[in-house]
């Protein structure tokens, strides 16, 4: 009796470990530590998540590029369920800047 087309034995499954997340700007899937955590701060407002423990669902952008793409694809409306408010591209700009310089 042969394995089941389809399934997958876990020593196939790859050699990354950790939760795998996708990016909401070009969907692409990668390990969580590449990626930036966007959570829904006070007020309704985007904010960074840099250390990945705020509460709340989360959205994640693994580029600059990817930030652009959500946005002009309003995928942080849907990633975060309606609950965002008004989103500011210059704002979040700002914020991915300063998580990327540090």
């Amino acid at each position: 009796m042969g394995r089941q087309p389809g399934r997958s034995v876990p020593e196939e499954q790859g050699s990354r470990s950790g939760p795998v997340r996708t990016c909401v700007g070009c969907g692409s899937k990668r390990p969580q530590a590449e990626l930036t955590r966007f959570v829904i701060g006070a007020g309704g407002a985007i904010e960074v998540d840099r250390a990945r423990r705020l509460p709340g669902r989360g959205a994640y952008l693994c580029g600059a590029g990817c930030l652009t793409a959500a946005l002009k694809r309003k995928a942080f409306g849907r990633a975060f369920r309606g609950k965002a408010g008004q989103v500011d591209p210059s704002q979040l700009g700002q914020a991915w800047a300063s998580v990327k310089e540090s």
